[in-house]
């Protein structure tokens, strides 16, 4: 926790500097690559690739993190993790950062949900990658301008994020911000979901992410520590 402070400090005073060096800032509006033909490589093993859900996609819709005060350099309140899950192992990961950096946790939900029953959601994200869709979320933010560091976290489907993960980002301005990737996916990894992001989320610096398998998911806890002590 100490050294996450100290990162946070550190990346603080970069952001400063360079924000001395460019006082004006733009709304992002950049949109990520259209989408190829692929296979769902969910958050862990499953038939073609996935996982047969811990839980239901009928998670309760996602609220804003409690208001607090302006955080100073290195204040975990300046932390946020929000964060895509399916089945729940994206979830699992986004609570073990949330324990390490002690920052608050969003969940990034669509106003409607997903199906439940894997074979039809293969269809609904294929189909939302080829329209490069952008489905309406059920929660916002409250008090972005709190936050200087933003995890974000989803599953790997087709080999990229959910497209609601898009629909997140592109939904405020990154600038001056940090961005830091984490994932789950069977074999697949980040995919293509990497460039998707830096696109989307345009003013922002992205840090080094994490990629779960189903192998690692169960060592996550000293995987996630042993990660967030590397961004030092």
């Amino acid at each position: 926790m100490k050294k996450w402070t100290a990162l946070l400090l550190a990346l603080a005073m970069a952001l400063s500097l360079a924000a001395c060096g460019d006082p004006g800032t733009q709304e992002n509006t950049s949109e990520p690559p259209a989408s190829v033909s692929g296979s769902i490589t969910e958050e862990t093993s499953a038939p073609t690739g996935t996982e047969t859900p811990a839980e239901g996609p009928n998670e309760s819709p996602a609220e804003g993190p409690a208001e607090s005060e302006t955080p100073t350099a290195g204040d975990p309140s300046s932390v946020l993790i929000a964060y895509f899950s399916w089945s729940g192992n994206t979830e699992q990961v986004a609570q073990i950062i949330q324990q390490e950096t002690g920052g608050d946790l969003f969940e990034i939900a669509p106003a409607t949900a997903y199906t439940d029953d894997y074979n039809e959601l293969l269809d609904i994200a294929q189909q939302e990658q080829s329209d490069n869709a952008r489905p309406e979320l059920a929660g916002q933010v409250e008090n972005w301008e709190q936050y200087d560091t933003v995890f974000v976290g989803y599953p790997n489907w087709w080999s990229d994020a959910p497209m609601a993960v898009y629909t997140f980002v592109e939904s405020y301005d990154w600038d001056g911000k940090t961005l830091v990737p984490f994932n789950t996916s069977a074999s697949g990894g980040f995919g293509r979901s990497l460039l998707g992001l830096e696109e989307s989320a345009s003013g922002a610096a992205i840090l080094e992410g994490i990629s779960f398998t189903e192998r690692t998911l169960g060592d996550a806890q000293s995987e996630v520590t042993a990660w967030l002590d590397s961004l030092m």
